[in-house]
């Protein structure tokens, strides 16, 4: 059985940058409001998000839950059925989300510094660095 699991340690403080990586990573048309209901596999589910992909717009991929970040004082946490997590979005989903969410944050702050953006890739950690 399926349960929505939520990541409480990794947040994202900024919506519209959440959004952006969410974009980066092929979810480009959420849902945004407030205690959105989430639908699982059983449609039987009591968990609300403020921003939420549902399983049908996600272009024929075959999600048993939609996805959904709650607004919380920390910012927005990810609410993920875990067999889509381990089967459909991959284990590693959450990182690709933040470094989608970061390398976001980096391009605001090198547009507002006039600056270009650097990637540089070390192993495997991705560097980004702002030349202005």
């Amino acid at each position: 059985m399926s349960k929505y699991l939520t990541f409480e340690s990794q947040s994202f403080p900024n919506r519209d940058l959440l959004l952006e990586a969410l974009a980066e990573c092929g979810f480009e048309s959420p849902t945004v409001g407030t205690d959105l209901p989430l639908d699982g596999w059983d449609k039987r589910n009591p968990q609300t998000a403020d921003i939420v992909i549902r399983r049908c717009d996600l272009n024929g991929a075959s999600l048993l839950g939609d996805i959904g970040f709650q607004k919380t004082s920390k910012g927005y946490v990810a609410i993920i059925d875990d067999l889509d997590l381990a089967h459909r979005l991959g284990k590693d989903f959450i990182v690709r989300l933040q470094n989608n969410y970061h390398e976001a944050a980096a391009r605001k702050i090198a547009k507002k510094l006039g600056g270009t953006l650097i990637k540089e890739r070390v192993g495997k950690t991705l560097k980004i660095r702002i030349k202005y």
